[in-house]
């Protein structure tokens, strides 16, 4: 019953995000003369409220998981063996947080420097774009993690084994990537693995602060790089 309810709270969830992009180009208050800034103001605000409402329903399900994951965590707990990325299990998640983080940024700022360079972009309005794309980042992580890693994690750990729900939350964070930033097919594979692996790094620290602050990096290159290319139109 549980994985029923919570495919169904995300799947609501997911279409939310969807509708939210057309509810808010129908707001006309305008709070800001740079299209994406404006945008973003309004749509990391609804965006909030609907993480708040699928976290409420995730707690309903299960309030005991829900305590366990909805907190800092220990970021200096060991990080299981992944072969494959060359990870022992003898490193903390603290440390890989900053080695693979930064190779996960870099591979992100690679795939948007193309989109820059393709945009022509003005750095002149860097700094801009950097500092309205921090608060957006913090709010966008925040929400996105709240749904896709809380969300999924917190009402299937100890129901499910945690292999497949580190699986099942990479794949339902991938896929919507397909018409997002970074987009298409590479921009589905970076997603998935990006949400595997905050999943993982959820359920090991048992926190979110870890998950957070990963995606609140990329986010931030991702952000900034959307209001440069917007830098067209007159900022104040």
């Amino acid at each position: 019953m549980i994985p029923l309810l919570t495919a169904l709270i995300i799947a609501l969830a997911i279409a939310g995000i969807f509708s939210l992009r057309p509810l808010t180009a129908k707001i006309k208050t305008v709070f800001n003369q740079n299209s994406v800034v404006d945008f973003q103001i309004k749509f990391q605000s609804m965006q909030l409220i609907l993480s708040a409402i699928v976290l409420a329903f995730v707690y309903l399900l299960n309030p005991a998981s829900f305590a366990l994951f909805f907190r800092i965590g220990d970021i200096r707990a060991h990080i299981s063996q992944i072969a494959w990325l060359g990870i022992t299990g003898n490193e903390t998640w603290l440390e890989i947080a900053s080695t693979l983080g930064l190779w996960i940024t870099l591979g992100t700022g690679i795939f948007m420097f193309f989109q820059l360079k393709k945009a022509g972009v003005d750095y002149r309005y860097f700094l801009f774009s950097l500092l309205w794309a921090i608060p957006f980042s913090m709010a966008n992580a925040f929400s996105e993690e709240a749904i896709f890693r809380i969300g999924i994690v917190s009402p299937l750990y100890g129901i499910l084994s945690a292999p497949i729900i580190l699986l099942i939350s990479g794949v339902i964070f991938g896929l919507p990537h397909y018409f997002g930033t970074p987009s298409g097919f590479i921009g589905v594979l970076m997603a998935g693995f990006l949400g595997w692996l905050l999943a993982m790094s959820l359920v090991e620290t048992q926190g979110l602060f870890l998950a957070w602050a990963i995606h609140f990096v990329q986010d931030v290159v991702i952000i900034t790089s959307m209001i440069l290319m917007s830098n067209k139109e007159t900022i104040k």
